[in-house]
């Protein structure tokens, strides 16, 4: 079963994952994703552990599915195996899936949310260059003390201003002409020694 953002269930024949994508999702489809799954999270008084294969993509919406096996990985550093989920955990959860979705990799070398539990001074991640408007919103959701973690309303809130944003930016320069291909193959040819053409 998936959860929508008004709480009802649906089912989807074929299934996308964050999974499946992960390491070539663009900035708009991770504040999109944290937007979608933060609403859902808002919405409900539980919910299972997220994973990257628990966070279904439907078009451009975004979808977590309950019955996933945990991934330790992406448990928050306080967080046991088998115990209960809060908000703040799933604040973080949310953050690691979604560094996961930009980067194809796991936070903290791999390792996740047990190696920042054994070191408490470890430096948070920083997305690459091109992202680099989502890192701080990552960062409060990665921070060790869940105290300290955004709230789940105030990062969908964000996500949601930072999803806006990348839609209305303007992906390409409109002044400037493309270029033709063949003017440049032309003066290339005359550039080259006889025996070469």
């Amino acid at each position: 079963m998936i959860k929508t953002k008004n709480g009802k269930t649906r089912v989807m024949s074929e299934k996308m994952t964050i999974g499946d994508i992960a390491g070539f999702c663009p900035e708009e489809a991770v504040w999109k994703m944290m937007a979608d799954v933060s609403a859902c999270l808002l919405e409900e008084n539980a919910a299972d552990f997220l994973t990257p294969d628990s966070i279904l993509i439907d078009g451009d919406a975004f979808f977590f599915e309950t019955g996933h096996a945990v991934v330790s990985e992406f448990l928050a550093p306080e967080q046991e195996e088998g115990a209960a989920t809060d908000r703040q955990q799933w604040v973080w959860s949310l953050g690691a899936v979604a560094f996961y979705a930009a980067t194809g990799h796991v936070v903290f070398g791999g390792h996740g949310g047990s190696y920042q539990r054994r070191h408490p001074s470890v430096s948070l991640p920083v997305l690459p260059k091109g992202m680099q408007n989502l890192t701080p919103v990552l960062q409060r959701c990665l921070c060790r003390n869940p105290e300290e973690r955004i709230a789940l309303a105030e990062l969908r809130e964000l996500s949601l201003s930072g999803w806006r944003q990348c839609k209305t930016q303007q992906r390409m320069r409109t002044d400037v002409a493309p270029k033709n291909q063949s003017e440049g193959a032309e003066q290339n040819g005359d550039k080259w020694p006889e025996k070469m053409i």
